[in-house]
C-alpha cells in the first residue's frame, strides 16, 4: 500500500502557477490513483506501463475540438472525446483551478479483443488553453469486464510537471483482452479520477 504523497511546491506564487509553459512540483512520493467508486474485480492486475512513442499524426487525434465540432462529439468508430467538468485541487498549498473547456481524447484501433493500438490525450480549446495546470497528472487505461468489474489497470507514468492547456499524449501498442467488456481512458489529477471516455469491446 502506498503511502500519501507530501507535496512540496518550494518557491511557488499563485502567479507562477497560472504562469505559461511547465514547472515542476517537487514530491517525496509517487501520487497514488484513488479507485474509489470503481467496481475492481477481486484479482485485478494494475501495470505501470511507460507508453510508447507517439507520431505527430496520433497527436492531431487527441487535439481539442474546435468550437463549431462540439455537437460532434459522438464516438465515431471506436474514438472520441469527453468534456472534463471544471474543477479545483490544490497542491503545495496553492488551489488551482481547471475552467471548462478541456476535453479527454480516447483512441481505440483493433478488432475485438484484439488491440492494435490505444492512444489519449487532454487538451484545452478557448480560454482553457491558457487558464488551465494539469500538476501530479496520469492517464490511465481500465479494462472492465460485461459485468463491469475492472480487471486490468495499465497506468501511464505520474507527470510531475504542471502543464499547461494540455497533458502529454499515452500510447500503448498491441495486447488481446481475455474478456469482452469495455476499454476506458482515465485521467487522474493529484490522485482524483477527473475525466472517463470508454468504449465497449465486443464480437
Amino acid at each position: 500500500m502506498r503511502k500519501t504523497a507530501a507535496l512540496l511546491l518550494a518557491g511557488a506564487s499563485t502567479a507562477t502557477m497560472l504562469a505559461l509553459g511547465s514547472s515542476t512540483v517537487h514530491a517525496s512520493e509517487d501520487v497514488p490513483s484513488d479507485y474509489s467508486g470503481e467496481s475492481l474485480a477481486d484479482d485485478v492486475v494494475i501495470e505501470d506501463v511507460p507508453g510508447e512513442a507517439v507520431t505527430p499524426e496520433e497527436e492531431e487525434e487527441v487535439k481539442a475540438p474546435e468550437i463549431s465540432e462540439l455537437p460532434d462529439l459522438m464516438p465515431r468508430s471506436a474514438s472520441g472525446s469527453t468534456a472534463i467538468s471544471s474543477f479545483n485541487y490544490s497542491v503545495g498549498g496553492l488551489t488551482v483551478k481547471v475552467p471548462a473547456g478541456c476535453f479527454l481524447t480516447h483512441s481505440v484501433k483493433g478488432s475485438g479483443k484484439k488491440i492494435n493500438s490505444q492512444i489519449a490525450g487532454v487538451d484545452c480549446a478557448g480560454l482553457a488553453a491558457i487558464g488551465t495546470r494539469f500538476c501530479n497528472s496520469r492517464l490511465e487505461f481500465h479494462y472492465a469486464d460485461t459485468s463491469g468489474k475492472t480487471y486490468k489497470i495499465k497506468r501511464g507514468p505520474l507527470r510531475k510537471t504542471c502543464y499547461t492547456g494540455s497533458f502529454p499524449t499515452y500510447k500503448i501498442g498491441s495486447q488481446t483482452l481475455p474478456k469482452y467488456g469495455k476499454a476506458c481512458a482515465q485521467l487522474y489529477v493529484n490522485g482524483k479520477r477527473r475525466a472517463v471516455q470508454c468504449h465497449f469491446i465486443t464480437k
